[in-house]
């Protein structure tokens, strides 16, 4: 991500829990007098089912975020929304993305297939293990071998660690 001030360009809102698309239609109807903005929600396909039907929704890829393009004059009235927390920031500033970037979220949401966000993990993230044998367990993600994280445990009164491959499915990111 790169950071530019003057001009219109596209950020990252972070939002309350279930409100992207109630976001998306206020600044589309915000839209309608001023022209000022422009709003993108990636969503993704599911198949849900009850008891007495099956039907296709739409859910955001990514839950809690709204990239909204406009000049970050307008930041105030953007915050206004109901439902909007803050702008993605670094170092206190609005962090802009750069349009390539929301082009190639917009042709893979366009592709064929099934898509999904998945969790950001790098090496040295601090994990805790959710389900099987070693639920509960905290350690160190590790290098990925074939395609899978190693999940590292120290073992500070041998002095020792051990390693073992794991599914992401079954690790949960901490602080």
């Amino acid at each position: 991500m790169r950071q530019i001030e003057t001009g219109p360009n596209w950020y990252v809102i972070y939002t309350r829990p279930k409100f992207e698309k109630s976001i998306c239609r206020d600044i589309e109807e915000m839209n309608k007098e001023q022209h000022l903005y422009e709003s993108y929600l990636p969503v993704r396909h599911v198949i849900r089912r009850w008891s007495d039907r099956t039907k296709v929704i739409e859910e955001p890829l990514f839950n809690c975020y709204v990239f909204v393009q406009s000049e970050l004059k307008h930041r105030a009235e953007l915050l206004q929304i109901p439902g909007v927390m803050r702008f993605i920031s670094s170092e206190g500033r609005p962090t802009s993305i750069p349009s390539e970037e929301i082009e190639r979220i917009r042709r893979i949401e366009s592709g064929p297939g099934d898509i999904q966000a998945e969790p950001y993990y790098a090496t040295g993230d601090q994990v805790m293990v959710t389900k099987g044998i070693f639920a509960g367990m905290e350690g160190i993600l590790i290098k990925k071998v074939n395609n899978g994280p190693r999940f590292l445990i120290r073992l500070p009164l041998l002095r020792q660690a051990i390693s073992m491959e794991i599914s992401v499915d079954d690790l949960l990111k901490i602080s």
